[in-house]
């Protein structure tokens, strides 16, 4: 985006260049994760897959959280696979 200004018959360009970029936060420390049901597979049924993001700049670690089971009907811990 290109801002002319006119001051006594001379006309100065002023270029803005991303005016937004430095004040908006970047979006890329967020991604998407995939949770699996660590019970079901020693039961022999089929795991339940929840999908989420995380920030890996805060946790780099893999997440674990305790999530529904339908097959299981239960609430059973969600492992982060890849």
């Amino acid at each position: 985006m290109a801002l002319k200004i006119r001051t006594d018959h001379l006309y100065c360009e002023l270029v803005i260049n991303n005016i937004f970029s430095a004040t908006m936060a970047k979006k890329e420390n967020r991604i998407i994760i995939t949770l699996e049901c660590t019970e079901a597979r020693k039961e022999g049924k089929s795991p339940s897959r929840y999908t989420t993001t995380k920030n890996k700049k805060n946790n780099s670690e893999r997440l674990v959280l305790k999530k529904y089971n339908p097959n299981l009907k239960r609430h059973t811990p969600h492992k982060e696979i890849k």
